[in-house]
């Protein structure tokens, strides 16, 4: 991060973005998760070019006698990259944060995916699916003018490097790496990339004709005099010839930080600032009242987990569990931030991440490109085939699969000629046209249902208190369970 004009204060230039910090999301910042369920415990930057670039310039107003932060403004750019934290999936979140943040039972259940035998999955690619999902707001965020948050080849696809597969009147790609050809039973390893789609000028998210102001707490506000006045009285400011302005350029770190402290601070603009001055959060957290206004229609059934406790000291050591409970706990890692967020039942969160899901809840729709990118960031959707239908805590809607018919040819002609119908048909392998399918990673030999389950087979599962989980085994009970009898 550089920073203009003089720079940081002092107090806060030489410590700036370097603490190690938490980040406790939503239900995955508890660490004695089975204990506590069971036993119920408690002028701005301009933003009008959106080239690739590796900062975006934020100006901050800082109030260096009471080491705060007032307000930060900035525009579009910055605001599009903030609000798209509630499009990545939990899973993403772990891994750019590189599951060394304090992440809590989440860190733990991903790396419980990740060293899971493959063998427990229906297909290697349903692995890949839970440790790389693709976020169903991919191809929006490549317009962002800061890279390196959200997948950076989203228009990248494969398809089988066969050519008798690539000449049939049905052709199948697929967004994952791990796929494999159900005709000659290869790796859909050929790596193809879609045209890039012509984009409204400006803004990703929000209209680049309005700046923002951005609160210490997360607040995002249309700039205006009216609300900026309305902030000074709120922070007692009499004196505002004392205040002083910064011009900060953000670039991927920065924003990551922003991300991690975002769940752990409530003054996030002063803790990057100020982190000298700044207490620490506490690590706390309870279990909310359920919301008995919440209409659960679709009531689901769970399944019955057996608990094994130290009877000596009323610990429970383990949880024993079939390969639904498994698939419930898995699936987590695909749901979108902004779909947790509001959950009726999910755990409170610490920080002040929520404040930035209900600024776009209560920001007109004027300020955004269109309701289509308002839904995608309160509403957002899973991948296609990224469902599973075996008791699912939140029933997120999925977005559709596209297929594509070629025109003129099969797909093999249809690829090699630029994304392009050839001139006649049928094409040199005889096609007329061909119908290219998503093909859906849960699928071997035959297309399977788009909510099959991630993991299957009658194995039972232990999981330990921090959502460590791993296959019921004499090997793993002695290394994991026998010295806490």
């Amino acid at each position: 991060m550089e920073t203009r004009s003089n720079g940081l204060p002092e107090e806060g230039a030489s410590s700036f973005m370097k603490r190690p910090l938490r980040f406790p999301a939503s239900f995955c910042r508890q660490k004695r998760v089975l204990i506590n369920i069971c036993c119920g415990s408690r002028e701005a930057p301009s933003s009008q070019h959106y080239c690739a670039m590796s900062t975006i310039a934020v100006r901050f107003l800082i109030d260096r006698a009471q080491k705060r932060v007032v307000l930060a403004e900035a525009g579009s750019d910055f605001v599009d990259v903030l609000f798209s934290f509630l499009t990545l999936p939990l899973a993403s979140i772990v891994r750019l944060l590189e599951k060394q943040t304090g992440l809590g039972s989440l860190d733990t259940l991903y790396e419980s995916a990740e060293q899971l035998d493959a063998e427990h999955f229906r297909t290697e690619a349903c692995k890949e699916m839970l440790l790389n999902p693709r976020s169903a707001a991919a191809l929006l965020c490549e317009g962002f003018k800061l890279k390196g948050i959200h997948d950076s080849d989203p228009r990248n696809f494969f398809t089988c490097g066969e050519n008798d597969c690539l000449t049939q009147s049905t052709s199948y790609y697929t967004y994952n790496s791990k796929c494999l050809c159900s005709r000659c039973g290869k790796l859909m390893g050929k790596t193809w990339q879609w045209p890039q789609r012509t984009s409204a000028e400006g803004g990703i998210f929000f209209n680049d004709m309005h700046n923002f102001m951005i609160t210490d707490d997360l607040q995002v506000i249309p700039s205006s005099l009216p609300k900026g006045l309305s902030l000074f009285k709120e922070m007692q400011i009499k004196n505002a010839s004392k205040l002083e302005e910064r011009v900060i350029d953000f670039g991927k770190e920065e924003i990551l930080n922003l991300l991690k402290r975002s769940f752990v601070s409530t003054n996030l603009l002063t803790d990057v600032c100020f982190p000298d001055a700044c207490v620490q959060a506490s690590a706390g957290f309870f279990l909310p009242k359920k919301d008995e206004s919440f209409d659960n229609k679709a009531e689901q059934e769970i399944s019955l987990i057996k608990l094994i406790l130290n009877k000596k000291n009323n610990i429970i050591l383990y949880a024993e569990v079939g390969v639904d409970f498994i698939n419930l706990l898995f699936s987590l890692l695909n749901f979108p931030l902004g779909a947790v967020l509001p959950a009726p039942d999910n755990l409170s969160l610490g920080g002040c991440i929520k404040n930035l899901y209900s600024s776009a809840e209560s920001m007109g729709l004027e300020y955004f490109k269109s309701e289509i990118c308002r839904k995608m960031l309160l509403n957002p959707k899973l991948p296609a085939f990224s469902r599973c239908n075996m008791n699912q805590i939140l029933q997120l809607e999925k977005i559709t699969s596209e297929s594509l018919i070629t025109g003129k040819g099969c797909l093999k002609c249809y690829l090699d000629n630029g994304y392009k119908a050839i001139g006649s048909a049928p094409c040199e392998h005889g096609i007329q046209y061909a119908q290219v399918i998503e093909w859906n990673p849960k699928s071997a030999k035959t297309m399977s249902r788009a909510d099959e389950a991630f993991v299957v087979g009658s194995q039972k599962y232990m999981i330990l208190d921090k959502l460590d989980v791993s296959s019921l085994s004499i090997c793993c009970w002695l290394t994991k369970v026998y010295d806490f009898r």
